[in-house]
């Protein structure tokens, strides 16, 4: 444990809510703090000395004079950084962020099938050792590392359970909280990466002026994060794909979880490169100008933006799917954001505009309510690895 976790922890409840008040929104005055907060202003002097001592929080600025004397400008000390660590099917991230989540050095690589668990480890690592040179750091400017990675898992264990669609194997029971720990002499929070998005977006993104935000992400499976009246809301293992398997054709595909019918089968990039190869062989005419074995999304999302016939007409079912399942989530939770990103949302602008579209067409109250959709959201690509930074500052400042 580093001691400037030790800073952090060691001030007062109250010294951490303001910490947590100038994070979110500052530079900010002491008369601004004192309008959020309703304190005296000698109750706030004694709350945050310590938090300026200890140069949490340092004056930044001089504002704008209302008749006095300028009022400081207070902000938190950028100086400390933090690691996300995004742990995908697809690829992995790694970003470094200050404390109010602003990145200042990213890298990513993709997932194969050489990539166990020990790979991925050592290779994140490597990357840390690379970043830290980088932006010349002092290790002792780093403070802690956030892990937002695929279910299900054991939070408490920091496990990785039993994920599906890994191309590599060995991924089973993986303890990837003690590994990171290890491997990089950090700290690790860690949650699945849909909640660590959706984090993100509610505090520092699209949702910051909302208490209730879904997020999607499209990648091999259709990952889900949701916050309701400002809490996340959690499933059985902290797993983030139960949307993905909700049933929207019972006498549908079977699905990878045994049941048939789900979202999944049909509006993930693993279901839609699957039906659009099954197409073509079924027609035998291949018009992306490749090998069957090697299209994958990307190429048939921009054939169908081109005007292919067979791409554009899966890419308009499946979206058309993922839209109706949408409008059910949007009847029962009420979101005010919607953000829909990940892979397939990035590439395919087709899949997006359906998608919307069609939920807002199919929900019961869509006269009554105006829900705001967002494609990619603030953080776009780099959600999730923010998000886990985001989480495990939350956490340490509680």
């Amino acid at each position: 444990m580093t001691e400037v976790i030790e800073e952090f922890r060691n001030i007062s409840i109250d010294a951490k809510k303001i910490l947590g008040i100038v994070q979110k929104n500052g530079p900010l005055t002491k008369a601004q703090i004192l309008n959020i907060t309703n304190l005296k202003l000698t109750t706030l002097n004694r709350i945050i000395k310590p938090i300026i001592d200890n140069k949490l929080i340092i004056e930044v600025s001089i504002g704008e004079s209302t008749g006095g004397r300028k009022p400081s400008l207070y902000d938190v000390n950028n100086n400390y950084v933090f690691i996300g660590i995004d742990i995908s099917r697809i690829y992995t991230q790694v970003v470094f962020t200050d404390l109010k989540l602003n990145v200042i050095y990213k890298e990513r690589f993709n997932m194969d099938s050489s990539y166990s668990p020990e790979k991925t480890v050592n290779k994140i690592k490597q990357i840390c050792i690379d970043g830290i040179k980088k932006l010349k750091l002092k290790k002792a400017n780093i403070v802690l590392a956030g892990l937002g990675t695929v279910g299900p898992m054991d939070l408490e264990k920091g496990l990785i359970k039993n994920p599906i669609n890994f191309m590599s194997s060995g991924w089973e029971n993986v303890a990837i909280k003690e590994m990171l720990q290890e491997a990089l002499e950090l700290e690790i929070y860690m949650d699945n990466g849909a909640n660590s998005a959706v984090t993100a977006e509610y505090l520092f993104g699209s949702g910051k002026a909302f208490k209730n935000i879904a997020y999607f992400n499209f990648g091999r499976g259709i990952r889900t994060g949701v916050i309701s009246n400002g809490n996340i809301i959690r499933v059985i293992n902290d797993t983030e794909d139960a949307f993905a398997h909700m049933t929207i054709d019972f006498d549908g595909e079977k699905c990878s979880c045994g049941n048939y019918g789900c979202v999944e089968c049909y509006s993930s990039i693993m279901a839609i490169t699957k039906k659009f190869k099954e197409e073509i062989k079924n027609l035998k005419k291949n018009t992306i100008g490749k090998p069957i074995e090697d299209i994958n999304y990307v190429d048939i999302c921009l054939a169908a933006e081109k005007g292919d016939e067979l791409a554009y007409k899966i890419i308009l079912e499946a979206a058309k799917v993922f839209g109706t399942a949408l409008a059910n989530f949007i009847n029962l939770l009420n979101p005010e954001v919607v953000v829909l990103s990940g892979p397939l949302m990035m590439v395919s602008n087709l899949f997006y505009n359906v998608s919307y579209k069609t939920a807002k067409e199919r929900c019961y109250f869509s006269n009554h309510a105006n829900i705001f959709f967002y494609k990619g959201g603030y953080f776009k690509e780099n959600a999730i690895s923010v998000g886990a930074v985001a989480i495990a500052i939350e956490k340490l400042i509680l």
